[in-house]
């Protein structure tokens, strides 16, 4: 039996998507999953595992922490990376700017790879690298029919206060209307202390907004559920899982089209999208929101209907083993 090992940094207390997605398709049998310090002992844990694929998360794609892996490959070990997102993208967003292109680093490293697998069929520019699409699946706890608003508008967003999440931009267009909503931050305050202590003193000033810190996947899922619409300014994204997820449970997203947010939210579908970094379209989205629940009822219907199409994590893993066995099963 053919097998495969991803390997990623020990997330440690952290959860967000990447991590999730890592774990539930591990959990349901698509491959093992491996954490290791970050940075340390990568190299003899690497030299430890007798696979026939090996698979790098895409935190790993710098020049300080990929050498391994390339000895790896060059030893005539299959090495794949899961690419979640760029780190060069990951570190603009943080620092509050917007990169559409990945470093020419990371190209020719993948390339050397020759495989990267996708958590979606989107974001992976420039690339002629052989690509394998192993998308995600939820838990079906997540599936919740439309129920009609009953009181404030209850927002909720998901991720670490960090800038790339960008929180400062919803509390400023809340900050232009008082009163109607509450807004749930669930997420690390500890990453980027700075921009989390700047989000704070602003949500300080605003009634009705809270700071839950981060939470566990079943504590996120109950939030999630209960909320009337998901807010999601990032300015840097992949498959963000939690769309899935709302979406599932038929709550309308708004977001800014980072990664492939614009491909798996249809505008005026399922939620409303707008540009990166464009706070007036933001603010004119959730205000649309906020006023017309006629509106954000009929954009939670088309979360359920849509929520057809999303697989279990089972159905989804399966479906990944079976394209990697193939995929191997060609080369040898």
């Amino acid at each position: 039996m053919l097998r495969f090992v991803l390997v990623q940094p020990d997330p440690g207390t952290r959860v967000s998507g990447g991590y999730l997605y890592n774990a539930q398709m591990a959990a349901h049998g698509a491959w093992e999953l491996l954490n290791v310090a970050s940075g340390r002992g990568l190299d003899v844990a690497l030299d430890k595992i007798d696979a026939d694929l090996v698979i790098a998360d895409s935190i790993w794609l710098t020049e300080a922490t990929m050498a391994p892996f390339l000895l790896r490959a060059a030893r005539g070990t299959q090495v794949a990376m899961m690419m979640h997102s760029f780190p060069s993208m990951i570190a603009a967003a943080d620092s509050g700017t917007v990169r559409t292109e990945p470093t020419e680093l990371e190209i020719k490293t993948l390339e050397r790879l020759g495989l990267a697998i996708l958590p979606g069929p989107h974001y992976v520019p420039r690339l002629s690298t052989r690509r394998l699409v192993c998308e995600p699946g939820i838990d079906d706890a997540w599936r919740r029919p439309p129920r009609r608003r009953a009181g404030p508008c209850s927002l909720v967003a998901v991720g670490a206060v960090t800038p790339r999440k960008g929180f400062l931009d919803v509390l400023e267009a809340l900050a232009r209307r008082p009163g109607g909503w509450t807004l749930r931050i669930v997420g690390s305050l500890t990453i980027h202390p700075d921009y989390a202590k700047a989000v704070a003193e602003m949500a300080a000033r605003l009634d009705g907004v809270m700071l839950v810190g981060p939470k566990t996947p079943d504590e996120t899922r109950d939030i999630v559920t209960g909320a009337d619409v998901l807010v999601m300014p990032s300015y840097d994204e992949n498959q963000p899982l939690v769309v899935l997820e709302a979406m599932a449970a038929s709550v309308p997203t708004v977001a800014y089209a980072a990664g492939a947010t614009r491909h798996m939210l249809r505008h005026d579908g399922e939620g409303l999208v707008g540009p990166i970094g464009n706070k007036t379209a933001l603010a004119s989205h959730l205000f649309r929101l906020l006023d017309d629940e006629a509106e954000r009822y009929r954009l939670a219907e088309g979360c359920w209907k849509r929520q057809e199409t999303i697989p279990s994590w089972a159905s989804a893993a399966a479906q990944a083993r079976t394209k990697l066995g193939a995929l191997l099963q060609d080369k040898l």
